[in-house]
């Protein structure tokens, strides 16, 4: 995919914003479509579940497919006065979006990007869309930006941060 950047925002709650409005503004997510979620089980985990809270409005099938173990695959939903929350064993087939978490594409997730396109064709409907989400860049410096059907790609790019610890 050509790097293209048609916005631009700062930070996770920036990047939470453009997930929003791309999958209801640009790809007409609707309450009958079905959101696979695919990352590194633990690491991706609470990063999903901050996705999937942006868009719980629309109320469409949510589900984590955890390194792509499709049989693992949960189910995600809001529970009020808590937030989303992974939930027991469901079918992820018939999903009308992928999102890629870039977690997949570092060295210690185990699902490799030959895995991950076998997740997404038995996964996605054939007119579906696959988004990838990472930080720092991730997809292209695993050159999953060519190894991804990729629809869509939001990387916010971050300079290091002084970090104080103080006492």
């Amino acid at each position: 995919m050509n790097k293209n950047t048609i916005e631009t925002s700062k930070g996770l709650s920036g990047m939470l914003r453009m997930f929003k409005s791309t999958m209801i503004d640009k790809l007409g997510l609707q309450p009958t479509h079905r959101i696979a979620f695919v990352g590194c089980a633990g690491t991706c985990v609470p990063f999903i579940e901050l996705f999937a809270y942006t868009i719980r409005e629309t109320m469409p099938g949510m589900t984590l497919i955890p390194d792509g173990l499709i049989d693992d695959a949960r189910g995600i939903w809001y529970v009020n006065g808590i937030g989303m929350q992974i939930g027991g064993n469901i079918d992820p087939h018939g999903a009308d979006f992928v999102v890629l978490l870039g977690g997949i594409s570092m060295p210690s997730c185990s699902l490799g990007i030959e895995a991950t396109n076998k997740v997404i064709k038995e996964v996605l409907k054939p007119d579906g869309k696959v988004i990838g989400v990472c930080f720092m860049d991730m997809f292209a410096k695993a050159d999953g930006k060519t190894k991804f059907p990729l629809t869509s790609s939001l990387t916010p790019t971050s300079t290091p941060s002084p970090l104080d610890k103080v006492e």
